[in-house]
């Protein structure tokens, strides 16, 4: 028989069960399932009470943190906002960081791919549809501008990109 499984419980309780389901004039296994069950029930509702507290909670810690930033009281000057980004990058594990999508690995080593792109005479690498320059729509494709004394480098770019991304792409000069 599936589903059978044997329970052990002290005397006392084992007592209990039993001067119940004579009370109640029930098996003792009948007895235990619906103590099961209102247990369950029961536990299931303090659940849900504790999860729409916390979701009241934090709802409030939101509505208060964007009051403070209206307010100007979190603002941050735009060398903290980089050397909060470059310490949030450098704390992040290879695990996290192979876990997030392409676009998250763009934002997250922004500052690093501007950089060697910048040292290449391009800027500005946002993903793009790479249909329009002859690639499949799976292929992933980094549009770039490129300075107007500079010449398009696009391998250099390209394995600039990927080292630093750790992905497959290509690039392309933004039309």
């Amino acid at each position: 028989m599936t589903g059978l499984s044997t329970v052990k419980v002290d005397a006392d309780t084992l007592r209990v069960i039993a001067d119940l389901a004579h009370v109640l004039g029930r098996s003792r296994k009948d007895v235990v399932r619906d103590a099961v069950h209102a247990f369950a029930a029961w536990r299931e509702e303090v659940v849900e009470d504790g999860l729409e507290e916390t979701t009241s909670r934090l709802a409030l810690a939101g509505i208060r943190h964007h009051a403070h930033v209206v307010a100007g009281g979190l603002g941050l000057t735009d060398d903290e906002r980089v050397e909060r980004g470059r310490l949030g990058v450098a704390r992040m594990s290879d695990s996290v960081f192979h876990a997030l999508t392409p676009i998250e690995r763009l934002e997250a080593r922004r500052r690093e791919l501007e950089d060697a792109f910048a040292a290449l005479g391009a800027r500005r690498p946002r993903f793009v549809d790479g249909r329009p320059h002859g690639y499949l729509r799976e292929h992933l494709v980094i549009a770039v501008d490129v300075d107007a004394h500079a010449r398009f480098r696009e391998l250099d770019l390209a394995i600039e990109a990927r080292r630093i991304l750790e992905l497959e792409l290509w690039v392309v000069q933004a039309e």
